[in-house]
């Protein structure tokens, strides 16, 4: 073909531009990536957040439920009380003494309970407090990085754009039957379609490459695929 050389040191440099559009793009993919992590992170700052407020919320819900049966048993104590002025049976009398006995020792441990439970709210109020600042902070610094990589994103994308500019018009100069093999390699060899002889291997594949394939290279009359790979061989 006239002038092969001249189109595949095009094809060459327009494989820089594809190399740069491909580095472009696998950076806008890893950030991304970054910002779906910072978004996990923040939503298992959340829920753990969540898990502690809910435990706090029963542990509250208990002592309630522990200061409405101290009250029920208080109750109980008053009526027996009165009702020992009633009675005119000695074992009654003596039966609602050991009752209230019993009744007022129930409602000991019962103070008991809810004293510790009291003590634990207070703790895990004030845990709740810290960890609600921690993840206003820690919200307010993902909002941040994630809007910082979003700007990096778009950066990213408007360096893609300005490359694809120049790429379209590198193409514009290439034989149209090597570019499109060259395409179609690409597609499927990891967006490399064409590659150096480097020494007597593969620039690509590594592959060591007859010394005919090496010497059709060089002399670039026609075009040369690696056996292995099946890539445009070139050799400047």
């Amino acid at each position: 073909m006239e002038n092969l050389r001249q189109h595949l040191e095009m094809l060459y440099d327009l494989q820089s531009y594809d190399n740069k559009i491909n580095n472009l793009n696998k950076q806008i993919q890893e950030a991304i990536l970054d910002i779906e992590r910072k978004k996990e992170d923040l939503q298992n700052r959340r829920t753990e957040l969540d898990n502690i407020k809910r435990s706090f919320v029963e542990i509250n819900s208990i002592k309630k439920e522990k200061e409405a049966f101290l009250n029920s048993k208080e109750e109980l104590i008053s009526r027996h009380s009165l009702e020992l002025n009633t009675v005119k049976s000695n074992e009654v009398y003596k039966a609602l003494l050991l009752e209230i006995e019993k009744i007022k020792a129930d409602k000991s441990i019962i103070e008991d309970e809810i004293l510790q439970l009291m003590d634990t709210v207070d703790k895990e109020a004030l845990v709740i407090k810290n960890l609600e600042k921690d993840f206003q902070d820690f919200d307010s610094k993902i909002k941040r990085d994630i809007l910082e990589i979003e700007s990096l994103i778009e950066n990213k994308k408007k360096e893609i754009a300005i490359v694809e500019v120049d790429r379209q018009k590198q193409e514009s100069k290439i034989n149209k039957s090597i570019f499109l093999q060259y395409e179609r390699l690409r597609e499927g060899r990891d967006g490399i379609g064409l590659v150096l002889v480097d020494g007597e291997s593969c620039g690509a594949c590594g592959m060591v490459l007859r010394p005919q394939l090496i010497n059709q290279a060089q002399k670039a009359q026609e075009l040369v695929f690696c056996d292995n790979c099946s890539r445009i061989l070139f050799k400047k």
